[in-house]
């Protein structure tokens, strides 16, 4: 059986008002460190992960500077288009709350 990876976004990037990129890194199995770095990531390379089962999920800043695990990222087609949405919105933990590059 394959193990899936895990995928953290730390930020997003906008034009207009849709999101372009994501800073993503893979975590790894232990969820206690980066196994690749986070970094720029078209959109549809964050969809193909999840695509091919991979989870992906959104990662907010905490108070002693890390950064704390989020709900997970799920595709949107809102409007017919393939958007970034998470799981569970709570306040100050939406999408729209994630840091910009």
């Amino acid at each position: 059986m394959v193990e899936k990876a895990l995928y953290g976004i730390t930020a997003l990037r906008y034009a207009g008002g849709n999101v372009v990129e994501a800073m993503m890194g893979l975590i790894d199995g232990a969820h206690r460190k980066w196994d690749l770095s986070p970094s720029p990531t078209r959109i549809v390379g964050v969809i193909d992960r999840m695509v091919e089962g991979d989870t992906v999920i959104s990662m907010f800043p905490d108070d002693q500077g890390g950064l704390r695990a989020g709900p997970e990222v799920k595709v949107d087609l809102s409007g017919g288009i393939e958007m970034l949405a998470l799981e569970e919105e709570a306040p100050g933990r939406s999408l729209q709350d994630l840091p910009r590059f």
